[in-house]
């Protein structure tokens, strides 16, 4: 799962609102910026949490002598050192912690629906979001059918594509 910075605004402005549009919780009107940044921190946390993960991949690459293309191996080893979901483990994880912060803030008024009610409609709306990654890659890839996957010019011209899709669709 990834998780762009520059949507994590949208992500949490989204999921508050469909959460009082739907009546699941009442926020006072003077408190729904609070609520927004309450869910945003846990996001960004979980940003911060995995690009430590990555640097820790890096490190656990390096030490044993891997090339890039385990990449993603070294992280989940990174993870289960940390106990940090990968995945869709980590929507579940982010979605748990916006629910049991709901009960805990004090800007969240009310908190009418069951978790399952709730949990529905968050994970609808950041899969929405989510799938912008797997779009963004996709495009990646096929800009890219002319190299081998695994080679280091392959991983130099990702790099290099990734940057300018995610300009191009202004994620960074």
């Amino acid at each position: 799962m990834k998780l762009y910075p520059k949507l994590v605004t949208s992500i949490a402005r989204d999921i508050v609102h469909a959460l009082m549009d739907n009546r699941d919780i009442e926020v006072e009107e003077k408190s729904i910026i609070s609520a927004r940044t309450d869910f945003e921190a846990i996001m960004n946390e979980y940003i911060r949490a995995e690009r430590e993960l990555s640097d820790m991949a890096k490190d656990i690459m390096a030490s044993r002598g891997w090339s890039s293309s385990k990449f993603q191996e070294a992280k989940k080893i990174a993870a289960n050192s940390r106990d940090l979901p990968l995945g869709e483990d980590a929507l579940d994880f982010i979605i748990n912690q916006m629910i049991e912060y709901m009960f805990i803030s004090p800007h969240f008024d009310e908190v009418y629906s069951e978790d399952h009610v709730i949990r529905k409609r968050m994970v609808n709306i950041l899969r929405r979001y989510l799938k912008m990654n797997q779009d963004v890659d996709d495009e990646v890839r096929n800009r890219l059918k002319h190299l081998q996957e695994g080679t280091r010019d392959w991983d130099i011209a990702y790099a290099k594509t990734l940057e300018e899709v995610k300009r191009a669709k202004g994620l960074i």
